[in-house]
């Protein structure tokens, strides 16, 4: 079911003020988050380490929206602002996927204000990719500045500490950019609604291009929640379709040397190496692969991010043969917002802009439309919720819905691969990849039973 029809009470903007009153009254020490904190996601990570992703209706009507659908321009609301707190990281060697994010939810506040009678602010602060610093931030910026709900997040480990919070303390929190299955799984939270897609659909993504190239698989990843989840769906896709993972590397993360580790890679005799690397890493990694001289062998990742492969020349950058993606400068989709990211002047458009703005424009629409910025009135406002806003457009159209049962934002995906050296263009922006398959999301997505999520 993508629509809901449970009723929900809808407290007024005076009752939001009264609860964060109350949470800044509390402090540090009296805040229920803080005995929720996920401290072991499940899958071995630890979330007190430093790492990154270079790596996500209370009212009747069939579309769950109380005045109008997403792409309206009338409401019936009380609300006059929203304010929202944004932790993300704003400097560092991921600087460059936070501030991407940060871009692209300004470019959906210029949206959302011409065409709703609001002001939105937006109040951001640099999770240095540590959890606890992230969760610090998160919590001044609800306490103190009295944001109305959260978004952010680079880092799969600081987005599950984020969403453990947010969910003991009722503040709807949207993680960004973190893909770790965990989120909307063993670790999901009522109150956290994932924007971009999830591990396991960008592995689903890919198996059957995967399966139909090799019958043998050597997995490289990082070793933390983002890394562990890739690793284990892209090889439960592989295994479901006959082939055979002949070993796995949990390569720690960052890392300045992979040597070795592609060493191992190519001493498994493996015609096929998965290489699940985040971030930027990724370029150290794949400039090893050159060294080496496995380039030869088939190349895949699930989660491709344009951004990391633009930092190398075009020769290593090709290399790449099979890829599962979110969104990218190839998808025909949103070239209005490709060229104002453009112009912007900062970096050429890709997936970290799309997805900054997809979570302002849904978190500020179930503002609007459960008319209360309450944790409780915004998850009735998503939950089964069919989204109907520019961002369908910018996907490339397609159906888009909030899962209801693990608030999982049900989204197309795609399969890319490296042009040519000859075809990668540079002008209006630069587009290095070619969409080989969309996907329709509940073609990808997991099923609930398999997720594991409990609220």
């Amino acid at each position: 079911m993508k629509d809901t029809d449970k009723q929900a009470s809808r407290p007024t903007v005076s009752t939001a003020i009264t609860r964060r009153s109350v949470l800044a009254a509390a402090g540090a020490t009296g805040l229920l988050g803080l005995a929720g904190c996920v401290g072991d996601d499940g899958d071995g990570d630890s979330d007190d380490t430093e790492d990154g992703d270079g790596t996500g209706d209370g009212d009747t009507s069939d579309d769950g929206d109380n005045t109008g659908d997403d792409g309206g321009t009338t409401s019936d609301t009380s609300l006059d602002s929203i304010s929202v707190g944004m932790v993300t990281s704003t400097s560092g060697p991921f600087a460059v996927f936070g501030n991407a994010a940060v871009t692209g939810a300004e470019l959906a506040i210029e949206d959302l204000e011409s065409e709703y009678d609001v002001e939105i602010d937006l109040a951001t602060d640099d999770s240095q990719l540590d959890p606890g610093t992230a969760l610090e931030r998160a919590r001044a910026l609800v306490t103190d500045e009295g944001v109305d709900f959260l978004m952010g997040a680079v880092s799969s480990s600081v987005a599950l500490r984020l969403g453990g919070w947010a969910s003991d303390n009722a503040v709807t929190y949207f993680p960004t950019g973190s893909h770790s299955s965990a989120l909307t799984g063993g670790e999901c939270g009522e109150y956290v609604f994932r924007p971009t897609a999830s591990n396991s659909m960008l592995a689903n993504t890919i198996s059957g291009e995967m399966a139909e190239a090799e019958d043998e698989w050597f997995l490289m990843y990082s070793d933390y929640t983002w890394g562990q989840t890739a690793a284990g769906a892209v090889q439960n896709t592989l295994e479901e379709q006959g082939k055979t993972v002949v070993g796995r590397e949990a390569v720690p993360f960052p890392s300045d040397d992979y040597a070795q580790h592609v060493n191992r890679a190519e001493a498994s005799g493996a015609p096929a190496i998965g290489v699940l690397i985040a971030g930027l890493d990724l370029r150290k990694a794949s400039n090893q692969i050159i060294a080496s001289g496995i380039e030869d062998r088939t190349l895949a990742m699930h989660q491709l991010e344009d951004l990391v492969f633009w930092g190398m020349d075009k020769e290593t950058a090709s290399i790449l043969d099979i890829a599962g993606q979110v969104w990218g400068p190839a998808v025909d989709g949103g070239e209005e917002f490709k060229q104002r990211v453009a112009d912007e002047g900062e970096l050429d458009p890709y997936v970290r802009h799309l997805l900054g703005y997809m979570s302002m424009d849904q978190g500020v629409r179930a503002a609007i439309r459960a008319d209360s910025i309450e944790a409780e009135a915004m998850r009735d406002a998503l939950e089964g919720h069919e989204v109907d806003s520019p961002i369908v457009e910018m996907k490339g159209g397609g159906d888009m819905y909030w899962r209801a049962e693990d608030h999982q934002l049900i989204q197309p995906t795609y399969s890319v691969t490296s042009r040519p050296v000859e075809e990668m263009a540079d002008d209006p922006h630069k587009n290095w990849f070619s969409v080989e398959q969309e996907f329709a999301g509940d073609d990808v997505a997991r099923s609930i039973e398999e997720a594991g999520c409990s609220f």
